[in-house]
């Protein structure tokens, strides 16, 4: 390959790339309508584990303003929303909710990094065993609220065993 010609293929590599940081992605955060309601404790493990792809609080870090990077950002974010958002939890379906604690539950229990690219970019947002832990112990009594109708308060020792 000629100089010139490896000089008009970078060209039109950098020409394309420049081009590309045109095409309108929908990085947008809506208004939450219906958000989760938990304790405390567990939506902090949340924010700092989930939120950024499974709820309208996504923090959009830098590369996900650059082509072809941002495309792939906004594809994950898209997906894990249409799985599980937090930011729209709440809903008349029992029958759904089921279905949201126990894909909750897999994933956490399994201690599957079901995106691996994301929790090595941001290792600090991986869950630590005793988050696991209390996620699990979560889903347990929220699973026992919905079959119920009680709330465990967790204020009597009855209330703390599992």
């Amino acid at each position: 390959m000629s100089a010139h010609s490896a000089k008009t293929a970078a060209s039109w590599i950098i020409l394309t790339l420049i081009i590309m940081q045109f095409i309108p992605l929908e990085r947008i955060n809506p208004p939450e309508d219906n958000p989760l309601t938990a304790p405390a404790d567990i939506v902090v493990i949340l924010k700092k584990s989930c939120y950024d792809c499974h709820s309208y609080q996504t923090k959009w870090p830098a590369p996900a303003y650059i082509a072809p990077i941002s495309w792939a950002a906004n594809a994950k974010v898209a997906a894990g929303r249409r799985a599980l958002n937090f930011s729209r939890w709440r809903d008349r379906d029992s029958k759904a909710a089921a279905l949201r604690m126990h894909a909750i539950r897999k994933t956490v229990f399994d201690g599957t990094i079901h995106e691996q690219l994301y929790y090595s970019w941001k290792p600090l947002s991986r869950l630590t065993e005793e988050e696991r832990i209390v996620l699990l112990k979560w889903v347990d009594n929220y699973g026992r609220e919905q079959q119920t109708g009680f709330k465990n308060s967790g204020n009597t020792l009855q209330d703390k065993s599992f």
